[in-house]
């Protein structure tokens, strides 16, 4: 069985400053996306305000949608397709913007002037009561400080070993994550980003009066333990194999027949669903897929080989 990533509990001004991509390393090779603020995310969970969710493209009926979910720091387009046919059922349910907790994947797409765009390809969408979104953001503040007050100590005195840090409680997760930061932004005004979280607290509050102060930045970092290791997700079989050859073997019709290059996706599934495989293993085979960086979807409904 496939274990899934953890979803990282950030805040859509995060997402919006996440430029830096880099792949995992192993068999089955996963893409992350680096944050400034100490996130090396896969998947991710984002609270707030979600809007009616459009139709994106031009097939009928639509395939794809996409809303923007905005919590008090900023909005961070959601994205859905028929591949994931529960959380694009979820995602279109609101006639109105209502609050809501996603998790997703985080997709960084770069437009042909190079700009970096993320958005959160839906896995799960629920919505929720005022109070809950208010928690899930209370989660999502408190573990961004503890990121930040990690990314600072380790500034401050990066010969600390990751070993005396995991002693300390820091999840591995964490240290990696931070790390990567660091290297990847050596610039960043994490000041500036530290006091754009008062208006999530306040959030949290329920907006009663001006938000609480934050003590100063403590010597060492409170965090939750890091939960026991995970068994390793078992090996491909030879029928996963197979399957995945089918795919690609589509995708490369496809992208070969069509005029842009590109695979369409809903023909891809209809194709795929023809060599009898069922819609769920569709979606299992293109998640393992991306993960392992065999095909891409640079274009919401359009695969190619990466």
């Amino acid at each position: 069985m496939t274990v899934r990533e953890t979803a990282w509990r950030v805040s859509a001004r995060e997402l919006q400053g996440s430029v830096e991509e880099e792949r995992g390393e192993g068999e089955k090779v996963a893409s992350y996306v680096v944050s400034p603020y100490g996130a090396r995310m896969n998947r991710v969970l984002v609270a707030g305000a979600l809007s009616p969710a459009e139709p994106v493209g031009r097939d009928d009926p639509p395939t794809f949608w996409r809303a923007r979910l905005t919590d008090p720091t900023g909005t961070v387009p959601v994205t859905a397709g028929s591949f994931q046919p529960r959380a694009m059922a979820q995602l279109r349910a609101g006639p109105e913007s209502r609050p809501a907790v996603v998790i997703g994947k985080a997709h960084l797409f770069h437009g042909r002037d190079g700009a970096a765009q993320l958005s959160v390809r839906a896995e799960a969408v629920r919505a929720v009561a005022e109070t809950e979104e208010r928690a899930a953001l209370a989660e999502i503040g408190r573990q961004t400080l503890d990121r930040l007050d990690l990314l600072d100590r380790l500034e401050r005195g990066p010969a600390a070993s990751d070993e005396s840090l995991r002693a300390e409680g820091i999840p591995p997760l964490w240290l990696r994550g931070a790390r990567a930061s660091l290297r990847r932004y050596p610039e960043s005004d994490r000041a500036a980003f530290r006091a754009s979280l008062a208006s999530l607290v306040r959030r949290v509050a329920g907006d009663l009066g001006p938000a609480p102060v934050r003590p100063s930045i403590p010597p060492t970092v409170t965090v939750t333990p890091a939960a026991p290791p995970r068994p390793a997700p078992a090996a491909p079989t030879g029928a996963d194999r197979s399957e995945e050859s089918v795919f690609l073997e589509l995708v490369d019709e496809l992208s070969e027949g069509s005029v842009d290059g590109y695979a369409d996706l809903r023909e891809l599934l209809q194709r795929i669903a023809v060599r009898g495989i069922a819609s769920g293993r569709a979606e299992a085979v293109l998640n393992r897929l991306e993960e392992g960086g065999a095909i891409e979807e640079p274009i919401v409904g359009k695969l190619r080989r990466s």
